[in-house]
Formats: C-alpha cells, sequence, structure tokens
C-alpha cells in the first residue's frame, strides 16, 4: 500500500487536514507527533535518554529548551528520529493490515522534509496557513504567549522550504469546507493519476 507524507509547519492545520482525508476518503493517518509522545512515556525507548541529556522528557519543556539552544535541537533529532522511524514503521504496517481497503495511507509530520524523509514516500502533500492563524492556533492549543509561538515558528524551516518537496500544496485559509474541496481534489488526484 502506498503512503503519502502530509507535513507543514506547526499551528497549520495538518492534524485537521489528515482527519479530513480519512472522513472523506477513507485514509486512514499516522502521526508523527503521537509517536513520539508514546517514545518519551516512562518505560519506553526515549524516556531514559531524554532525561540523561536534556533532564527532562516533557514536551512542553522541550519545545522551550530548543527555541533557545541549537545544538538541543540537533541532539533531539538525532536521539529521536531513529526511534520515531522505527516505531512508525512498525505501526504503518499494523495499519496496512487493519484497512486493506484503504486507497492509501498518510504519514503525518512536522520535521518529514527536514529529516530527509521524503524520499520515503509515495508522494509529499504540504499544509500551509497565513501567520496570524498560526499564531492563535498555537496559542490557544498549547496555552503559550504569540512570541513564544513565534518562536517555536522560526525554529522551523519555512513554508518555501517545504513547498519545494511538495507534490500536492493544501492553504489552510480557515475554512473547513475550502479544505474539504482541497482534500477532495487531492483524493481524486492520487487515487486516478
Amino acid at each position: 500500500m502506498k503512503v503519502w507524507g502530509l507535513t507543514g509547519g506547526i499551528g497549520t492545520g495538518k492534524s485537521t487536514v489528515a482527519r479530513l482525508f480519512q472522513e472523506i476518503g477513507g485514509v486512514p493517518a499516522l502521526d508523527a507527533d503521537q509517536v513520539a509522545r508514546e517514545l518519551r512515556e516512562p518505560g519506553q525507548a526515549a524516556h531514559r535518554a531524554l532525561l540523561e541529556r536534556f533532564g527532562t522528557a516533557d514536551r512542553k519543556e522541550l519545545r522551550a529548551l530548543l527555541t533557545r539552544d541549537s545544538a538541543a535541537k540537533a541532539d533531539l533529532e538525532a536521539l529521536l528520529h531513529p526511534l520515531i522511524r522505527k516505531a512508525s514503521r512498525e505501526k504503518l504496517e499494523s495499519l496496512q493490515r487493519a484497512h486493506p481497503a484503504a486507497p492509501f495511507l498518510i504519514y503525518e509530520a512536522t520535521l518529514l522534509i527536514e529529516s530527509g524523509r521524503a524520499p520515503d514516500f509515495e508522494g509529499i502533500l504540504v499544509v500551509t496557513a497565513p501567520l496570524p492563524d498560526r499564531l492563535a492556533r498555537i496559542s490557544a492549543r498549547d496555552g503559550v504567549s504569540q512570541t513564544d509561538a513565534l518562536a517555536l515558528i522560526e525554529a522551523q524551516s519555512t513554508d518555501s522550504f517545504r513547498l519545494q518537496a511538495a507534490d500536492h500544496h493544501i492553504q489552510n485559509l480557515g475554512s473547513i469546507e475550502d479544505l474539504k474541496i482541497q482534500v477532495r481534489k487531492i483524493l481524486d488526484q492520487i487515487k486516478s493519476p
């Protein structure tokens, strides 16, 4: 079964888009952030290594650290990415077995392109959104100030970088109906190239 990568910066609405692919087209999705959260749980593969290197496995504390320390970001990625890749491969295989009639699968990951994973997928879907919308989403979801939300956005790659690898671009301008139209169009294109 084919797997498409879904990516975009923090606060662009990737999870909403993944949910719409499931609802409209029956396309199951695996969220790399969820895989990473599971790996950070006590007793799981990344927990002890995170404690040893960073003194914490808490997502918010790690995020705050990463916005201040680029070396910590590189260390975190070197530690987590191989573990996420291995766990994700197993979970995608499980999704394939559970949904044999699905037209394809989606792998949702913020750092999909940055981690060098783009060639692993049938194609890449990139979600973008206007900066004010992203700031509002991050602030509301994570309970951080707009300044902290902007720091999180600026710590990531740019939309133009991601769009260089895109097979399909989904613009999230805040309307669910508009997103549904874009998802339907992409589903049709993927199913009938």
